[in-house]
């Protein structure tokens, strides 16, 4: 469960960052977009598994 919570923090920093990185630097904006959508599908999977459905 620990590490959920730590994938959703991670999630919330890359986006914070990606955000506000937009104006002056779109590629590490859109890297850190990406980066958020893989740790927010290893999220799902994770909670996935932990409800016992994988």
């Amino acid at each position: 469960m620990r590490f959920l919570f730590f994938f959703a923090v991670l999630i919330v920093l890359a986006l914070w960052a990606a955000f506000f990185s937009r104006p002056n630097n779109r590629k590490l904006s859109n890297t850190l977009y990406v980066i958020a959508g893989v740790l927010a599908l290893l999220f799902v999977i994770g909670y996935l598994r932990l409800d016992g459905y994988f």
